[in-house]
């Protein structure tokens, strides 16, 4: 187990790096700004949160598919970002590795229904 003080010390170190900032801005930018969860279940509310599906661990900081790659990050508000790692209804953290898209937006940037 990681020691918590060093966990912390090192992943505000990680979050402060320029990699990270970039990453997360297109993450938000592909999300438009907007909760992808709170999407899924037909309302609109503005992201506050990147969140790494796979959790991010001293371990895998330093490898890009796991800290930097779009595909590993998902735009959320603080409600749902504190609901994944809660866990919903006590089953423990909310499995976000295969969580789909279910709306996209179109070329006019209007948010539309995945066929």
């Amino acid at each position: 187990m990681e020691d918590w003080r060093k966990r912390r010390e090192e992943l505000k170190k990680f979050y402060d790096r320029k990699a990270w900032r970039v990453a997360r801005e297109n993450a938000l930018m592909r999300d438009k700004y907007l909760c992808v969860l709170c999407l899924n279940k037909n309302k609109v509310t503005p992201a506050a949160v990147v969140h790494h599906k796979k959790h991010l661990s001293l371990s895998n900081m330093d490898d890009p598919n796991i800290a930097y790659n779009l595909d590993n990050l998902i735009s959320l508000c603080e409600d749902c970002h504190a609901d994944v790692h809660k866990g919903e209804h006590g089953k423990g953290r909310m499995n976000l590795e295969e969580h789909p898209y279910n709306y996209t937006f179109d070329a006019n940037g209007m948010l539309v229904p995945m066929a």
